[in-house]
C-alpha cells in the first residue's frame, strides 16, 4: 500500500499513530509515533513541521516508546494504525 506523505504528517502532527515500517536491514519495526506538541520537548514545540520538510520521502517522528526522535522512509511503511 502506498502511504501520502502529506496525510500522514498531518496525521502525526494531531494524533498518536502506530507505524509499521521495514527498517534498512529489512527487519520490520512497529513504533507509536507522533509530531503532537503536548507530547514534544518543549525546545521543539512549533518546530516538528520543519522538522519532515527537508525530505518528502522519510519523515522525522517523536518516538513515544523510546522518548526519541527516530525516522523512516515513506515508501518501507507496511501498516498505518
Amino acid at each position: 500500500m502506498n502511504y501520502d506523505y502529506n496525510e500522514l504528517v498531518k496525521r502525526l502532527q494531531i494524533s498518536e499513530v502506530e507505524v509499521t515500517f521495514e527498517k534498512m536491514d529489512g527487519t520490520m519495526r512497529r513504533m507509536r509515533c507522533t509530531l503532537l506538541p503536548s507530547f514534544l520537548p518543549e525546545q521543539y514545540r512549533g518546530k516538528a513541521p520543519m522538522l519532515t520538510e527537508t525530505t518528502p520521502t522519510a519523515i522525522s517522528v517523536w518516538d513515544l516508546d523510546n522518548s526519541g526522535w527516530r525516522s523512516f522512509r515513506v515508501d518501507s511503511i507496511r501498516n498505518v494504525a
